[in-house]
């Protein structure tokens, strides 16, 4: 009897080893499988975070690269609008140098004269000379112009001239610009380009 309840105790204890056992591989087994997880939440969150700077980095590195091309086509736009100023009145200066009184007077003349003289001989002329110099144009002008032409050519000063001269049909609203300010314009226009090149045709 004795030796029956030895058995059975054994048998029990053996058992319930078992049980314990199983149980503890199953606990070490989920708490494996749990800190797999954790570790790989941890690296996929990691690698977002790491893909993320990277992103964050190339916009930032774009951002900065087009702010310079922007700065630097800014500053080569002020440049070329410095350079065609200093260029417009570069010109001026020099068509105000290579046109004295007495050549303009004979410029204005000719023109008159080959206008009237041929198909616009019922026309009438009128000049507007600057104003500072009207008096001694007025003198050279009618000097140059023959006397039935005069008539027919009408002199006026205008504050609005600082050099050159402005050719006005009159009853035709016709307006021939001669100033020093319009032919720089026209000369400025022709060598603008010439700038763009210079400035590496960014433009």
């Amino acid at each position: 009897m004795a030796d029956e309840l030895q058995a059975l105790l054994q048998k029990i204890d053996e058992e319930g080893l078992k049980k314990t056992e199983a149980k503890s591989a199953r606990l070490l087994a989920q708490a494996e499988q749990e800190a797999e997880a954790i570790v790989e939440q941890a690296r996929a969150q990691g690698t977002e975070i790491i893909e993320a700077a990277r992103r964050e980095a190339e916009l930032l590195r774009q951002n900065s690269e087009q702010a310079l091309r922007q700065a630097a086509r800014n500053v080569l736009l002020d440049l070329r609008r410095a350079l065609e100023e200093r260029l417009r009145q570069a010109v001026e200066s020099l068509v105000q140098a290579s046109l004295p009184s007495d050549q303009l007077a004979k410029v204005i003349a000719t023109l008159c004269t080959a206008y009237l003289s041929g198909d616009g001989k019922e026309d009438r002329l009128e000049i507007l000379l600057p104003e500072p110099q009207y008096k001694e144009l007025e003198a050279a002008v009618n000097a140059a112009l023959a006397a039935d032409l005069r008539q027919n050519c009408e002199l006026s000063p205008s504050r609005a001239i600082s050099g050159g001269f402005k050719l006005v049909f009159k009853g035709k609203d016709v307006l021939y610009d001669f100033t020093d300010k319009a032919l720089a314009e026209t000369m400025a226009a022709y060598l603008s380009p010439k700038i763009t090149g210079i400035l590496g045709e960014q433009f």
